[in-house]
């Protein structure tokens, strides 16, 4: 798998992270990241309710080991 996250405002800058991507089914384990990343986001007084509205059948949790790391700062100085 590969994951690209850029940086659009100049002076531009990325990373790229490459490697194995596992899924995960556990709808606890679904549960327990949506909340966490919502906590993030949307602030704990509404984490649980992403978090359980994203825990159901058919999400996945996915799961990358990176091998490998790229980034770049300041591409265009």
């Amino acid at each position: 798998m590969a994951l690209c996250v850029d940086d659009e405002r100049p002076p531009f800058s990325f990373v790229s992270l490459t490697g194995r991507a596992r899924l995960d089914e556990d709808l606890d384990q679904v549960r327990h990241w949506a909340t966490r990343i919502a906590a993030r986001y949307m602030g704990e007084e509404l984490a649980e309710g992403y978090g359980a509205r994203n825990a159901v059948p058919g999400e996945l949790l996915v799961r990358l080991s990176v091998d490998r790391v790229s980034a770049v700062a300041g591409l265009t100085d």
